[in-house]
């Protein structure tokens, strides 16, 4: 019918302009914090652009449904301002007439989620883990800013380097600050300073270390004058650990496995992932009945009015979900989370009639 392609175009636009905004808002800040996480040195320049890009799809499977709220109200919204709204309604087109044409745009975009959250987003996790893994094993020197104090997690506190060769396999003019305890617990600072630094991997320790050549090194409490001094040719220094397991962004080890996997392994917490996919592709439709309720108005009030309300409503459905996902992976009933499911459906079944239903209430007591 022609209503349906004018009405699934003009909410698919809307879902896309508003997933656009989202999506740029906050990928952004995701950048700048990745950002951050390089200039202190937490994290290697040249793994930046890639993490970034592996994790479009991971930011979009929760946009888009907010996208497609959003859209879909200003969408309808538009429909009631304009009185398209009501010339449908005097032409005989009910609420569950509208619901049908509307559920077209709610199919496609359940069809993309469940393209993200099924199969591409478990994929580009793993992408993503595995650049971690990589980072841990191979970084090497490309975390280390040259010319620049850096405060660095575990191992040591705060490092400066004056040059980093360039061939990337040594730094040059090494300066190392520690703070710690004693064996009396008291106080202690450790500062080192080296000519020469490199990082190597121990096979038979494990690990990576930083290994500092031709220095020396002060340790003593702070605020006394006893100091000691000690002359090193080689000196190793253990760098810090990353957890292979866990993305740059505290990814669940879970959301990378394919969902083949999770069918097949019937642990709680390859349940709550494997339920929370779902959801997600399920999500439009329930949303779908909200927005039709939310939706209306006229003139006076315009389509924004509503616009609050219902991004509250959708975070709240949405960390209800994540809630109930951690909770299903701790032991809990699946029940629970499609519980939530239903009392969405319900809530958005009762806005969507209640205009009909206090109608119909009106007129039998009109008659009585």
């Amino acid at each position: 019918m022609l209503i349906v392609r004018y009405l699934t175009r003009d909410i698919l636009m809307h879902t896309c302009a508003v997933s656009l905004v989202v999506f740029l808002v906050v990928f952004s800040s995701q950048f700048v914090r990745l950002l951050a996480d390089v200039a202190e040195g937490d994290l290697a320049a040249g793994f930046l652009a890639s993490i970034m890009f592996f994790s479009i799809p991971s930011y979009l499977e929760l946009i888009l449904p907010l996208g497609f709220f959003v859209g879909l109200m200003l969408s309808l919204g538009r429909l009631y301002i304009d009185s398209e709204m009501v010339v449908m309604s005097a032409s005989g087109i009910g609420p569950w007439h509208l619901l049908r044409w509307v559920f077209v745009s709610s199919a496609l975009v359940a069809v993309v989620s469940a393209g993200l959250s099924l199969g591409f987003t478990p994929w580009t996790k793993t992408k993503v883990l595995t650049l971690v893994t990589e980072a841990s094993d191979h970084q090497g020197l490309a975390a280390f800013v040259p010319g620049r104090f850096q405060r660095r997690s575990g191992g040591f506190d705060t490092l400066y380097a004056e040059s980093v060769d360039s061939d990337k396999q040594g730094l040059r003019g090494l300066f190392v600050a520690e703070q710690g305890l004693d064996s009396d617990g008291e106080p202690l600072i450790t500062l080192t300073y080296a000519e020469r630094g490199r990082v190597v991997s121990s096979q038979d320790h494990g690990g990576r270390y930083l290994e500092l050549l031709n220095g020396r090194r002060y340790q003593g409490q702070p605020g006394q004058l006893e100091y000691r001094v000690t002359e090193f040719e080689v000196l190793g220094e253990r760098l810090p650990d990353i957890d292979p397991a866990a993305s740059a962004f505290g990814d669940d080890f879970y959301d990378a496995l394919p969902t083949h996997v999770l069918l097949a392994d019937g642990n709680a917490a390859s349940t709550a992932t494997l339920h929370w996919r779902i959801s997600l592709v399920l999500m439009p439709f329930n949303l779908a009945f909200l927005a039709l309720g939310l939706a209306r108005t006229d003139r006076r009030r315009g389509r924004y009015t509503m616009l609050l309300p219902a991004v509250i409503l959708y975070l709240v459905y949405l960390v209800g979900l994540a809630s109930l996902r951690g909770a299903v992976a701790e032991g809990e009933s699946v029940a629970s989370l499609w519980a939530l499911h239903a009392l969405i459906a319900g809530i958005g079944c009762i806005v969507l009639l209640w205009p009909h239903w206090r109608l119909r209430f009106a007129r039998a007591a009109g008659m009585h």
